[in-house]
């Protein structure tokens, strides 16, 4: 059961049309009319809550309820344009009262702030508007407790309120200004993509890579996932997208069922790490850690590298385990063939490459790819431009705008709190004092908080929140901001790899059918080198391209990679042969050892390698 209503009808027609004219609306201030950031915010948030209770039904919808859109949501949903409605009254003295709102300024504020709560809880679940909610209660705790607690600053209503809503440092801060600027348009050139069959062009191409190799349908997966994800920058949606092909071809060719769901899950979640487009939490990073989104990507490619070789390595060692043969499936268009046929997504893709290599403006270039990208699919698939798909690539973009959209917003009331309270300098001092002790303990404690946070809200969300908190500490113990944010933004992805709350595990669990937390575990296992990487990314910054020179970054890379293989063969029990339990505890050892910085658990590395290696060799040619 979900909340998402099914929309027909004069609703479907009502909810696309508000969504057509807010989303046009939205390009023509980005573009041609600018307006206050503010303001332009506050626009942005009201229409994503307008279209959010007409999507979502307050409770979960049993099958056969009815999918309508009841009197009381038009209500609520009315009411979310009150707060834009009532500033635009005299939007200057609003803005001017700020520090000092009005009673009616903090009446119309406490309702937005529940309205978008309520939106978020429909949407997201209960657990990041529960966070919003006891955020508030802190900062407003001052005026109930004894004085003699020092619980915090006593701050009144009317601040608060007027923080969240009347600034923007609250619900319009820069996660929701990064939605709205960069983030909707990343999300229309994915729908472009979808629309024009982007995706089955990544299909066919990862067949033609991978489809006669031996356990071809989880190569295939990786594959694609790496394509199709760095688009759509949603986990769970590249899962849903991908995971309905690649999940029952594992399965049929005896890779079994949890173990095809969670390799599909871990490939799934590589994806929003790898570059160009990386999805929303490396467009938000750019602003929180004022880094050039192009240096984002540079950074990320290695690492993505790494990551994707230890998934395959993992796929490699887990099909000789299991004895799987040669895949069937079969591409037989030649690849440049099929480059040519879908020259629209070739040339889309590169120019928004180029535009970011290039440091243009990053609304400008996604702007662009998409334009290139229709305007190349009219003439290579007109077809594919018929109205129920322009529907769905429509109703797709306004549910990716409406969920980031809210997630940013909600996390926004957290951002402010810890702003007005103080919260984020004791916060702060706390990773600082683990970390004068040790950097490892402050880099496990910000682990946590950012995988507590992600299997209970989205990585997005956790991203924004553990960022406000922990990059700034980590850097004043002398980690590069930019390796800060993102040791912060693989965690937030890798929480949904994580029981008890796996949301990406959990949609591959139930597309295979098989039991959610064994295959969240089982994510973990394969995913292992991928943590592991993510710490000596901090320990080691030129994996991020920060510092040292070609030889030194050829050489850690190189290290890393063969630290990546060997822990990947460990997890999955096989080089030539099967492995015994020493060999691969002894190999996931080596890895460690090797992802390490240092000659000499470099060497210790590479002698385990070797010794495993040469003893499996002959095992397999004795068997």
């Amino acid at each position: 059961m979900t909340h998402r209503r099914a929309l027909a009808g004069l609703d479907l027609g009502l909810w696309l049309g508000i969504g057509v004219a807010g989303l046009g609306v939205q390009l023509w201030l980005l573009y041609l009319n600018p307006i206050s950031p503010l303001l332009h915010a506050m626009g942005f948030l009201t229409v994503v809550m307008v279209l959010a209770f007409l999507r979502f039904a307050p409770r979960k919808l049993a099958p056969g309820a009815s999918q309508r859109v009841p009197w009381h949501d038009w209500l609520l949903a009315a009411a979310s344009v009150s707060l834009l409605v009532y500033a635009n009254l005299d939007y200057a003295q609003y803005v001017r009262r700020a520090a000092i709102p009005r009673p009616p300024d903090v009446w119309m504020g406490l309702l937005f702030l529940a309205l978008l709560l309520e939106a978020g809880r429909r949407a997201m679940g209960w657990i990041l508007p529960l966070i919003g909610i006891a955020a508030m209660a802190y900062a407003l705790a001052g005026l109930i407790l004894p004085e003699s607690w020092d619980f915090g600053p006593t701050l009144t209503l009317r601040r608060v309120v007027g923080t969240l809503t009347m600034t923007e440092l609250g619900l319009f801060s820069e996660p929701t200004q990064v939605a709205l600027r960069w983030i909707f348009l990343f999300v229309a050139f994915g729908q472009a993509l979808i629309l024009i069959r982007g995706d089955v062009f990544f299909e066919r191409i990862s067949i033609r890579m991978a489809g006669g190799l031996r356990g071809g349908p989880a190569y295939i997966s990786v594959v694609s996932s790496a394509l199709v994800g760095t688009v759509s920058g949603s986990n769970v949606a590249n899962v849903m997208m991908g995971g309905q092909v690649t999940i029952p071809l594992m399965e049929k060719v005896g890779y079994g069922k949890t173990r095809a769901a969670a390799i599909e899950a871990v490939a799934s979640t590589g994806g929003a790490l790898t570059p160009p487009v990386m999805g929303a939490g490396a467009l938000i990073m750019a602003e929180l850690a004022n880094v050039p989104y192009a240096d984002i990507v540079a950074s990320a490619v290695l690492p993505a590298i790494l990551f994707y070789i230890a998934v395959t390595a993992y796929v490699y060692g887990a099909t000789i385990r299991l004895g799987i043969g040669v895949g069937a499936m079969r591409e037989e268009t030649p690849a440049w063939r099929l480059l040519l046929a879908y020259w629209p997504v070739l040339v889309g893709v590169t120019w928004l490459v180029w535009r970011i290599a290039d440091a243009y403006p990053l609304e400008h270039a996604a702007l662009q790819a998409t334009a290139i990208i229709l305007g190349g699919g009219l003439v290579m698939a007109r077809d594919a431009f018929t109205l129920p798909r322009l529907r769905d690539a429509m109703a797709g973009l306004i549910d990716g705008t409406l969920e980031i959209g809210l997630a940013c917003a909600v996390s926004g009331i957290l951002v402010g709190v810890i702003l007005v309270t103080g919260l984020g300098i004791e916060l702060s001092s706390f990773v600082v004092a683990l970390g004068r002790d040790s950097l490892l303990a402050a880099l496990v404690a910000t682990m946590l908080v950012v995988m507590l946070l992600g299997m209970a809200v989205p990585g997005i969300a956790a991203y924004i929140i553990a960022a406000a908190v922990c990059a700034a500490p980590l850097a004043e113990l002398g980690v590069p901001l930019l390796a800060a944010h993102m040791f912060i933004f693989y965690f937030s992805l890798f929480a949904g790899l994580t029981p008890p709350v796996a949301l990406t595990a959990f949609a591959a669990a139930g597309i295979a059918g098989s039991d959610p937390f064994r295959t969240g575990f089982l994510a973990m296992v394969i995913a292992a080198p991928a943590y592991l990487l993510a710490y000596f990314m901090v320990l080691q910054p030129q994996l991020l391209l920060l510092g040292g020179d070609g030889l030194s970054i050829a050489l850690a890379f190189a290290s890393a990679a063969l630290g990546v293989v060997a822990f990947g063969l460990g997890s999955a029990g096989a080089i030539f042969a099967p492995l015994g339990r020493a060999e691969r505890v002894a190999l996931a050892l080596a890895g460690v050892a090797l992802v390490d910085a240092g000659l000499l658990t470099d060497l210790l590395g590479l002698l385990i390698v070797l010794a495993v290696g040469w003893r499996n060799r002959r095992a397999a040619r004795s068997g």
